[in-house]
C-alpha cells in the first residue's frame, strides 16, 4: 500500500486546509493511505519541522512519501522540489532549509518540481500544498519517475538554515537551539546523545551531573536522571528524550512557561 504523510503549520483552524490536500492526493491514487505526522508546527517554524521529519520519517515503511508544509515564502520565488533518500523515502516542499536540515547528507536524488502536468490547476498563489506539493506526491506514489518532475539538480544546490550547536569541551560549555516544545513543557535541545554520551565527544553525563541552563540573564540548575520521576515534584531536571537529544523538563509542570524558553531560542548549557 502506498503512504503519504502530510507535515503542516496549519493549525486545529486550519483543518479544511489540510481536508483540501487529502482530497486532491485521493483523486489521483485512491488507494493510498495518508498519515498525518502532525499539523501543530509552530507557525512558519522551519527548526520544529526540520525536527519533527528527522526524528520520525525512519518508523515509517520504506517508499513512504512526505508532504511538508511550512512555507513562509509560498508564492515566492522560492522553488518546491522533491528528493529520495538513500534509504528510499520520498519528500515533497519548499526549498527553505527544511528538508537538508532533516535529511543531512541522506540524499540520493533531488528534482525541482516544475512539470505542471503534475498540479492541480488553477494553482493558487497561497495554497502550493494543494496545488503542486499534495498532487506530486499522489503521482509519485503511483510511480512517476522523479526526472518526469522536473530537471535533476545537486543537493548541495538547497537553501541551508544555521541551527547552532557549539560544544566547547574543555570547559564543558554547550551553546545550542532549542528545536521542539511538546505539550507538557518539555524542552528538545539539538544535542544529540547515545547511551548519555553527547555525539562525537568523550561527554559522559550521569545522574551525579549538575547542569545550568541559561537564556538571557536567568539561570536555572537541575540534575541529569533517566526518569522524570527521580526527581520531586516540580524539580528541573534534564534527560535523554526518545528521539536522542538532550531534554530540559519539570517533573508534572511546564519547563518551557517556567523558564520562558520556545522553540528556536539559543540557550547555554554549563555542564558541573
Amino acid at each position: 500500500m502506498n503512504i503519504i504523510s502530510l507535515l503542516t503549520d496549519f493549525g486545529s483552524r486550519g483543518s479544511h486546509y489540510v481536508a483540501a490536500m487529502k482530497a486532491v492526493i485521493l483523486n489521483i491514487s485512491p488507494e493510498t493511505k495518508i498519515i498525518d505526522l502532525s499539523h501543530t508546527v509552530k507557525p512558519f517554524s522551519i527548526i520544529e519541522a526540520s525536527y519533527l521529519l528527522k526524528s520520525n520519517y525512519s518508523y515509517f515503511p520504506k517508499q513512504t512519501i512526505f508532504v511538508v508544509v511550512i512555507d513562509p515564502g509560498v508564492g515566492s520565488e522560492r522553488g518546491i522540489v522533491t528528493l529520495k533518500t538513500n534509504d528510499c523515502y520520498y519528500f515533497v516542499g519548499p526549498d527553505n532549509g527544511i528538508l537538508p536540515a532533516a535529511l543531512g547528507n541522506n540524499i540520493e536524488k533531488c528534482v525541482l518540481v516544475k512539470n505542471d502536468k503534475y498540479f492541480h490547476k488553477p494553482v493558487s498563489s497561497t495554497f502550493h500544498g494543494r496545488d503542486i506539493m499534495s498532487p506530486v506526491a499522489a503521482y509519485i506514489s503511483l510511480k512517476t519517475p522523479l526526472k518526469n518532475i522536473g530537471p535533476i539538480i545537486n543537493p548541495k544546490q538547497l537553501k541551508m538554515i544555521d541551527i547552532p550547536l557549539e560544544i566547547k569541551p574543555n570547559q564543558r560549555k554547550i551553546k545550542c537551539c532549542i528545536q521542539y516544545i511538546d505539550a507538557f513543557g518539555n524542552i528538545t535541545t539539538n544535542i544529540p546523545l547515545k547511551k548519555n554520551r553527547i555525539s562525537k565527544t568523550d561527554i559522559t553525563l550521569s545522574d551525579k551531573t549538575r547542569i545550568k541552563v541559561t537564556k538571557n540573564n536567568s539561570t536555572f540548575e537541575g540534575k541529569y536522571s533517566s526518569h522524570f520521576a527521580s526527581v520531586s515534584k516540580d524539580s528541573l531536571l534534564f534527560l535523554q528524550g526518545s528521539t536522542g537529544y538532550l531534554e530540559i523538563s519539570i517533573n508534572q509542570a511546564n519547563a518551557s512557561k517556567i523558564l520562558d524558553i520556545s522553540s528556536g531560542d539559543i540557550i547555554k548549557l554549563q555542564l558541573e
